[in-house]
């Protein structure tokens, strides 16, 4: 009976190694499970548009990973955008410590632990790192556009524009644009305070720096326009409207200012050049208000209809019931001026201005979008209850 036993303990020893790893692989099994069902749950989240649930099934995916310094990386980006800054700061820092990784990623782990500081507001540590990451070649660039963000924020634009120059080679053209912008806002606040010389020479450093800079011409004629320089001003706006035809209704109050006296046949000549350039709806309608008071009401209709005929658009619409409230029936004009004053409540309550990136809108030009950040981002709307 002994001898059986003894015989048995290989078997024994064998079926409970088998047990052991079929039960390791069964957990393999079911934590691949898990983690295919997080990912798959997460895409149909996305695709739905179900940002939150999309960002908590992904995170519950890479937890159940066993942790590499990309998962790591990717976790800590997505506890980032939760807004759970504090996992992410705490994750980065982890990872900077980690004698296991090369050099090469800790300098990205400090990067993404700038990013953190960034999101959570905490500017001067993020400046901190980044002033030492924007040294090392292979960071340079990526490091030196997070520093132009953080002097964004503290609005220190001389501080910007310095970083901006110093690594333009490494920004490229994406960072002319923006030190087109920092020299604009510099130039702002030099007008706000009524040094219109020092502000006339940024705004010529940013068309300089960007050439096709709409923001820095805009408002270098306005500055020109309270100098009495209006002819350089038209000049200005006469480029707008040749580099991008979407400004029509922005130029539109600077030509306004540019001809005081809207008798001038020059100012006729100005909206026409505007209506043909930019097909703006709110210059059309001036067109129409300078026609009627020059040649008369039957041309003024006529030069109407034949812009409601290329563009329909509420403003024309309220025009042209502008127009024929004054002829005819007292009673009849007097239902279709009721009319116009709704159809001039809906153009009031429109929003002007919409970021084509983001979706922001607003009855406000910012040069800035408050929702995106992109620079210039900001056009008039076009369409039936746009310009």
């Amino acid at each position: 009976m002994f001898e059986l036993l003894f015989l048995l303990l290989p078997v024994a020893a064998l079926y409970g190694y088998y047990m052991g790893r079929s039960s390791v692989r069964n957990k393999q099994e079911n934590a691949r499970n898990q983690q295919n069902h997080n990912y798959l749950r997460g895409v149909e989240y996305l695709l739905n548009k179900q940002d939150d649930k999309a960002v908590d099934r992904f995170i519950a995916c890479l937890k159940d990973q066993d942790p590499s310094f990309e998962s790591s990386l990717a976790l800590g980006n997505l506890f980032r955008t939760r807004g759970e800054v504090d996992k992410a700061i705490s994750l980065h820092e982890r990872m900077i410590a980690d004698e296991s990784v090369d050099d090469s990623e800790r300098e990205t782990a400090q990067l993404e632990l700038a990013c953190d500081f960034l999101s959570a507001g905490l500017l001067d540590r993020a400046e901190q790192i980044l002033l030492k990451a924007v040294e090392i070649p292979r960071q340079r660039a990526f490091a030196a556009k997070l520093l132009l963000k953080v002097y964004e924020r503290e609005q220190d634009f001389n501080r910007a524009i310095e970083v901006a120059l110093a690594y333009r080679d490494v920004l490229g053209s994406s960072g002319l644009r923006m030190l087109g912008q920092y020299y604009c806002e510099k130039a702002s606040h030099l007008f706000a305070s009524q040094q219109y010389e020092e502000a006339s020479k940024a705004y010529r450093y940013a068309i300089e720096t960007f050439p096709r800079s709409i923001r820095a011409r805009l408002e270098l004629a306005s500055i020109y326009i309270k100098q009495n320089k209006l002819n350089e001003a038209y000049s200005l706006v006469k480029e707008v409207t040749a580099f991008d035809q979407n400004y029509g209704i922005t130029c539109l109050a600077l030509i306004n200012e540019c001809f005081p006296n809207k008798a001038d046949p020059n100012y006729r000549f100005a909206l026409e050049s505007l209506v043909n350039s930019t097909h703006s709806a709110a210059a059309m309608v001036e067109l129409v208000r300078i026609v009627s008071l020059d040649s008369g009401m039957v041309d003024a209709e006529n030069l109407l209809l034949s812009f409601i005929k290329e563009k329909p658009n509420l403003k024309l619409f309220s025009a042209l019931m502008g127009l024929r409230s004054k002829e005819g029936d007292p009673s009849a004009n007097q239902a279709i001026l009721q009319l116009k004053s709704l159809v001039d409540a809906q153009i009031a309550a429109n929003y002007i201005y919409t970021c084509p990136h983001c979706g922001f809108e607003s009855k406000m030009l910012f040069w800035q979008c408050p929702s995106c950040k992109r620079w210039e981002s900001l056009k008039p709307k076009v369409g039936l209850d746009g310009d």
